[in-house]
């Protein structure tokens, strides 16, 4: 058998609600118990600290990524989850919102090795794996009380559709991204005291060679015309080490036991301006943000932070303006470092237009 399932039991004096924990694909029944067992007393100790309350269940799995294809999340039509899985940077955990009834829960679903640590005695495991997966758990449960904080304040708006808003919708996703995070990091910076250098290390590896990645998307745009791919290919570029800031920045805030939080240029492991203003102004928002939470006078006051990100298109060299109808016009202005080796005069034809998308 390699499915356990693990009633709670009850727990005063903790946010952790009446759920499951299901452990997947681990065959030794005994172990698959032990998993699910310490991971409730994890919960529970996290919960009182954290808000866990609109906890739908957790799910540990050995296939990671099976767990997430097949999570049952309550609304047809969604797209497929998937994991981070780049560059170096691979997901071994995710908070996913579940509507349950008229409820809106948040589920978690966690890989099973980096969390198996927690199952073993202290003499016995490796210290440093099992403050990390302590981190990753409560990082997770940092995201069941920022969901439902935001579900509470603004209620419907994980299942809101787009706007159809081509530049609004996409400053809402990316300050989403980074909002969750940073408040996450944040909540949980108490159970993740040796993280630092891991979001250090992760910005780092974002940060890397940005200009040359971004200047090669728009050669090969020269070449294939899709302007939409371009937008989207030179966003990753440049919006990730943003959205990564935002966990260091939270973990770092978390952490910080003194009136006056730390600048942000002096921790950036760049020397590229743009990116060390922007990351600035982006911290300053989430900051504004977080010490005014539960008193936003609309959804717009997150939305706006998407706004700072995207500054950095025009910079990069990826032009976008809004129209009236909702779309926007996107243009790729030439210059001489992003014209592809060996490119025929013809390709001019391409080099010049501009889109509506």
């Amino acid at each position: 058998m390699d499915t356990s399932d693990t009633p709670r039991q009850e727990v005063p004096a903790s946010t952790l609600p009446q759920i499951q924990v299901t452990v997947r694909g681990i065959t030794n029944q005994y172990g698959a118990e032990c998993l699910g067992q310490q991971m409730f007393h994890i919960l529970r100790e996290v919960g009182e600290y954290i808000d866990i309350s609109a906890l739908d269940g957790v799910t540990v799995a050995v296939d990671y990524d099976e767990a997430l294809r097949d999570l049952d999340r309550g609304v047809e039509g969604l797209a497929p989850l998937s994991r981070t899985n780049d560059e170096g940077l691979a997901g071994v955990g995710k908070s996913i919102v579940v509507m349950r009834g008229d409820a809106v829960k948040t589920h978690i679903v966690l890989s099973a090795g980096p969390v198996c640590p927690i199952v073993l005695e202290e003499a016995d495991r490796d210290e440093e794996d099992f403050r990390t997966a302590i981190a990753i758990i409560a990082h997770e449960c940092a995201h069941v009380e920022e969901n439902a904080f935001r579900e509470d304040q603004f209620p419907g708006i994980h299942f809101r559709p787009p706007t159809g808003h081509f530049i609004r919708d996409h400053e809402q996703h990316f300050a989403e991204a980074c909002w969750g995070e940073y408040a996450v990091c944040r909540l949980s910076a108490g159970f993740a005291v040796n993280e630092e250098a891991r979001f250090r290390d992760n910005l780092a590896v974002r940060l890397k060679d940005c200009r040359s990645r971004a200047r090669d998307a728009i050669r090969s745009y020269r070449l294939h015309g899709n302007v939409v791919r371009v937008f989207e290919e030179v966003g990753i570029v440049i919006l990730e080490p943003l959205r990564i800031a935002s966990y260091l920045f939270g973990h770092l805030d978390g952490m910080n036991k003194y009136d006056t939080l730390c600048e942000v240029a002096p921790e950036l492991p760049t020397e590229d301006q743009a990116f060390v203003r922007v990351i600035g102004r982006l911290v300053e928002q989430l900051r504004r943000l977080w010490d005014t939470r539960g008193g936003w006078p609309s959804y717009d006051a997150l939305i706006d932070v998407g706004a700072v990100g995207f500054q950095l298109f025009e910079e990069f060299g990826v032009h976008c303006q809004p129209q009236p109808d909702g779309q926007a016009y996107i243009n790729v202005p030439f210059t001489a470092d992003t014209m592809p080796g060996g490119s025929a005069q013809a390709d001019l034809r391409i080099l010049m237009g501009g889109y509506r998308g």
